[in-house]
């Protein structure tokens, strides 16, 4: 057994497409996925690439994103473990203008068209959540198109410390502890924005002492500040 097959076999994820199917079924479904491994920064698929297939991340980081000619980029969402994604022609017209990048080391397991149909027409349930999960990106996507419209930098900063903090938050005895490392272009294409206007703005929330920038973590001191912040932009 190779190192990611370890990996896998000792580990129990809850998967979001798994979600209310009993142990046949996932012993069913686990048959028909591969497995593959990306190493951080490594791109999964692109536009050039189509690379029809639903992955599920089994452990890791992926970010898509969008990216202009001129080389800016905006970050569509982020997706942890237990999340899936990917161009699925097979649920109908498919887009292939987005970038699937890891963002760290990941281990994906990798389901393909022709089985996913299987899957599909074997267990219904698959499709339910599948159906799920497209909707709530779909929600996830129409709340990042208004905030881009509508919103200041400073209120789509704090927004996306929230949410952030929301997500990987950790409390400690000086405020929420946001406990993974994002750079400033990171966070930048977060909300499109250039790292530079990030950079000033960041600064600004720390000087109000809504947060603090330590060794690239991010501590919220103050969510109710952050929130006024979001809700006046």
């Amino acid at each position: 057994m190779d190192a990611v097959s370890r990996l896998v076999s000792d580990r129990q994820v809850d998967h979001e497409i798994f979600d209310g199917l009993d142990d046949s079924d996932l012993a069913d479904l686990d048959d028909r996925f591969s497995l593959a491994s990306f190493r951080k920064g490594e791109l999964i698929y692109s536009p050039y690439d189509r690379g029809d297939a639903l992955f599920l991340i089994e452990s890791g980081r992926i970010r898509l994103y969008r990216s202009a000619p001129d080389g800016r980029q905006l970050t569509l969402t982020m997706l942890d473990e237990g999340m899936a994604f990917g161009q699925i022609s097979v649920l109908g017209e498919a887009t292939h203008d987005a970038y699937a990048e890891a963002m760290v080391d990941s281990v994906l397991r990798v389901l393909r068209p022709s089985d996913l149909e299987r899957a599909i027409a074997g267990h219904p349930r698959v499709a339910l959540n599948l159906i799920r999960s497209l909707a709530e990106r779909l929600r996830l996507a129409e709340d990042q198109i208004e905030s881009l419209a509508f919103r200041t930098v400073p209120a789509r900063l704090a927004g996306q410390l929230l949410a952030l903090m929301d997500r990987y938050g950790r409390v400690t005895t000086v405020g929420i502890r946001i406990d993974e490392r994002f750079t400033h272009l990171q966070l930048a294409e977060m909300i499109g924005t250039s790292r530079e206007t990030l950079t000033k703005v960041l600064n600004e929330l720390r000087d109000a002492g809504l947060i603090d920038v330590r060794e690239r973590l991010i501590w919220v001191l103050d969510a109710d500040g952050l929130e006024r912040v979001k809700r006046a932009g």
